[in-house]
């Protein structure tokens, strides 16, 4: 649990996705893939998903 599970990618329609990284499948929030957001939004996201990741927290957010 030492490295990041989440990150970014940008999709062809240049939105960007949190992506989980270990599946390669976005990450889901209430349902909701974390999918068609901004770079600075898909940015802050992941990185709170891995701020509680890291730390060993189930995120309110997944």
């Amino acid at each position: 649990m030492n490295e990041p599970r989440y990150g970014v990618r940008q999709e062809k329609d240049g939105t960007w996705t949190v992506l989980d990284v270990i599946t390669r499948l976005p990450a889901a929030s209430d349902g909701r893939d974390l999918t068609g957001l901004d770079r600075e939004d898909a940015k802050d996201i992941a990185d709170a998903l891995n701020r509680d990741y890291l730390a060993g927290r189930n995120s309110p957010l997944v």
